[in-house]
């Protein structure tokens, strides 16, 4: 799989507000709801993958079941429209005895969706993008309650939506239904999975598969569907499969097989899961948001995937007395504060840039590794602006917080500004290192010492020696720090581990 953070910044291109409908078509923008499960909010839905992020009955299951139902789904060919292959609010949200009042009786749902250009709509502009390129042409359209019915389900547009809920992942033996257990019940048709589906789910679990097929079962009464599995030279269905992998697998294939530019709504992908593979997971559905040009919105507790995605896909409900509150960007340390009551300790850093922070990864990776359990790092622009961020953060959110800035003559510990102990641009201290020099010479057969002497910007180092290396920035970066910091003696950065250390 790719990298994540280049997968970031394609979707990021691709999610332009100008370029939006042409790549990923009517894609949900925005949502208002009220009075539906006693609950009003809005949000925004600011990357093509949306984590909607929650402390229990918070409303996150309610946002995403809500957005199933902005669409209608036709079969190409399809003489009409069939209720049975999209949801609406009675899917989700069912008056019965047991709740007479699952909404009021004004509620609506309000939402947005992307159109072509030349279309007649309305202008949705971009909280992230305050330019020319931020005006992303929309449709608005209202779901609201009429006596005892729904008015509005007509003028939806066509989506193909695929839902992903808790139920998905229990596993078969555990639900009662007898025609996965029963001795009598044999296997119909078979169908393997593809390469790519039987590769990412392998990739995601970490570990192999020899093939993978989905097989229609069938007993006197009834058909349904089971995976099976042929691993280490042995075959087993979903019945002898842990419960994370079961589902896994399956929901891969479904993603896999879903048509291009679906809704996929996924209600806790983390269940049964452990953390490398929700990472993994998490990886996962960047690049098959960039190839298939889904948007896919998950609901999670689990910081594995919610650090994976960028600070924009990321959104944190919390319902109280006064309403229920949307919140936009909220840090890893946020986060984890926020789910654990302050339970798990967390220290926030920031740093000036994506290249400052390459660089204390690789630095707490060599001298203090056990460090990564109690940080997370996040670049915010300029030196001003760390200060600006620790001071907001530490007043409004009440999260532990420091700043690193780049240049050791900047900091200052009185406002928490601690600094990398070089009076030059980290870009600087990096490529203008002997050893950095001799490993791209050996590795890629290039001359450093020309490209920083006919370089005057050195923010321009890393994209002049990827060019000339013809491999990704990312990656040339990483390499040329991991062989600037691998020559470095422990002392040179204890004084700044020790900050860290003192703050967590």
């Amino acid at each position: 799989m790719k990298n994540a953070e280049q997968l970031i910044s394609e979707l990021r291109g691709l999610y332009l507000a100008k370029h939006r409908y042409a790549n990923f078509g009517d894609v949900l923008l925005s949502m208002e709801s009220c009075g539906i499960r006693g609950m009003s909010a809005s949000v925004n839905f600011d990357f093509p993958i949306t984590v909607i992020i929650g402390k229990n009955g918070s409303g996150k299951s309610t946002l995403a079941q809500l957005a199933l139902c902005c669409y209608r789904y036709k079969h190409p060919g399809a003489p009409s429209h069939n209720m049975k292959d999209y949801y609406n609010l009675g899917n989700f949200f069912i008056r019965s005895n047991l709740d007479p009042e699952p909404y009021t009786s004004n509620a609506y749902l309000t939402y947005s969706y992307a159109i072509p250009p030349e279309a007649r709509g309305i202008e949705q502009m971009s909280l992230f993008a305050p330019n020319s390129d931020s005006v992303c042409h929309a449709k608005e359209n209202t779901i609201k309650k009429k006596n005892s019915d729904w008015g509005g389900y007509v003028k939806r547009p066509d989506r193909k939506c695929i839902y992903f809920g808790m139920g998905f992942f229990v596993p078969h033996h555990e639900m009662g239904d007898r025609i996965y257990l029963d001795p009598k019940t044999s296997v119909w048709e078979k169908r393997d999975f593809s390469e790519r589906s039987l590769n990412y789910s392998a990739d995601i679990l970490g570990s192999p598969y020899n093939a993978v097929e989905v097989a229609t079962i069938i007993n006197q009464t009834k058909a349904a569907e089971m995976g099976f599995a042929t691993r280490f030279g042995a075959r087993y269905s979903e019945n002898h499969m842990g419960c994370g992998e079961g589902r896994l697998i399956r929901m891969i294939d479904a993603i896999e097989n879903a048509p291009e530019k679906s809704l996929i709504v996924i209600e806790e992908p983390e269940t049964a899961l452990h953390q490398d593979a929700q990472h993994n997971l998490a990886v996962y559905f960047l690049q098959v948001c960039k190839r298939k040009r889904h948007q896919i919105i998950v609901t999670t507790h689990s910081p594995s995937i919610v650090d994976v995605m960028p600070m924009e896909a990321r959104k944190k409900v919390e319902r109280t007395s006064e309403g229920t509150v949307v919140e936009d960007n909220p840090t890893i340390a946020e986060i984890v504060a926020d789910l654990s009551n302050g339970h798990q300790k967390s220290l926030l850093i920031y740093v000036e840039d994506e290249f400052s922070k390459k660089l204390l990864v690789e630095i707490v990776r060599k001298f203090a590794s056990e460090l990564f359990r109690a940080i997370s790092i996040a670049p915010v622009g300029d030196k001003g602006a760390v200060l600006q961020a620790v001071r907001y953060t530490r007043k409004h959110k009440g999260i532990k917080t420091i700043g690193i800035r780049d240049e050791a003559k900047t900091a200052n510990e009185q406002d928490l500004m601690f600094a990398y102990p070089s009076n030059v641009a980290p870009e600087c201290e990096v490529f203008q290192n002997q050893f950095v020099s001799d490993f791209l010479h050996q590795q890629y057969h290039i001359d450093l010492s020309e490209i920083i002497r006919t370089t005057k910007d050195h923010h321009e180092y890393s994209n002049k020696i990827a060019q000339q290396c013809n491999v990704g920035i990312e990656t040339i970066e990483v390499q040329c720090i991991q062989a600037y910091v691998s020559h470095q003696e422990s002392t040179k950065f204890m004084p700044l581990i020790s900050q860290i250390k003192k703050y967590c």
